[in-house]
């Protein structure tokens, strides 16, 4: 290309290369842009609810729950121990739940929580 440019432009042919070249940009942003576009929004969702699920939980109720899955606009969440799901199930804790993940994924991106003894994934 350059051998073309210096014939048209001389010398200056390298810094008019550059003007048609676009922009560098950080491969993390092209990154999460590609995964946006080929993953759903359940596989993304999942993947950023468990990776701060403490977070999101607390670090009590982390240590008793797992995020499993969405379904549309609800987070599946296996809690450990029967007793330990009335605790959960609480207005308080499912509102500040869907609080911290609306923060963290947008606005009506999880608007209901559905809650299952572990093992009993099918029943919820």
């Amino acid at each position: 290309m350059e051998p073309i440019l210096g014939e048209w432009y001389g010398e200056s042919g390298d810094g008019e290369l550059m003007k048609y070249l676009p922009d560098s940009q950080h491969i993390g942003n092209v990154l999460d842009r590609v995964v946006k576009k080929k993953l759903s929004h359940g596989t993304v969702g999942l993947q950023t609810v468990s990776g701060r699920w403490s977070e999101i939980a607390g670090e009590v109720a982390a240590r008793h729950t797992k995020p499993l899955s969405f379904s549309g606009k609800t987070l599946l969440i296996e809690v450990e121990h029967p007793a330990y799901l009335a605790s959960v199930r609480t207005k308080a804790v499912q509102t500040a739940i869907l609080a911290r993940l609306a923060d963290i994924l947008g606005p009506d991106k999880c608007t209901a929580l559905a809650f299952v003894p572990a093992g009993r994934r099918g029943m919820a």
